[in-house]
């Protein structure tokens, strides 16, 4: 089931949409025309998931750009690609660790902001020095990622391929944005 204003006819001069993979475009007498191939509306999902709730809910850009920028930040370095991430206890803290690397966290608040950015696969980040602010704000950013990834599981519920593709690329537009910064 794939809503029909998310899904658009091929444009070629299109650059922020790509090709549905494995998706065929079935005519009315039942055959499959494979010559007019769709692209997904990657930009419109983001901004209709991103706002899908209506209640004033922000996207994960918005809240880096307003919460985390004017604030006094510090760099962090990230492994730059999408992975997967865990948080360990140890006894000086926490860490985050994500595909060999380790980066120390001083508490739980700070892992789950460096989790999040090293699962959307940002090379790096800004991390405020202030404690208080970081613990404000990571609750919103870990509900706009999920609102992204349910969104997307409830218009794509039958391809897992489809999903995962346009996660990447949800998450790679997303990425650029918050480097952009």
């Amino acid at each position: 089931m794939i809503h029909g204003s998310l899904i658009m006819p091929d444009q070629r001069d299109s650059p922020t949409q790509s090709r549905l993979p494995n998706v065929d475009q079935r005519r009315a007498d039942g055959r499959v025309d494979n010559e007019g191939m769709h692209r997904i509306a990657h930009q419109e999902i983001l901004m209709k998931l991103q706002h899908a709730s209506g209640t004033g809910n922000r996207g994960l850009v918005e809240i880096y750009r307003t919460e985390v920028l004017p604030a006094r930040t510090r760099t962090i370095r990230l492994p730059g690609r999408k992975i997967s991430a865990r948080i360990i206890h140890t006894l000086l803290g926490f860490e985050v660790k994500a595909s060999g690397k380790r980066i120390h966290c001083p508490d739980m608040v700070t892992a789950r902001y460096l989790k999040l950015f090293t699962e959307l696969g940002c090379r790096s980040i800004k991390l405020p020095y202030d404690p208080t602010l970081t613990a404000r704000i990571v609750p919103e950013l870990e509900t706009a990622i999920e609102r992204l990834g349910s969104g997307v599981r409830r218009l794509f519920p039958e391809k897992r391929e489809l999903r995962l593709y346009v996660i990447r690329q949800l998450y790679g537009y997303l990425r650029r944005q918050v480097q952009r910064t």
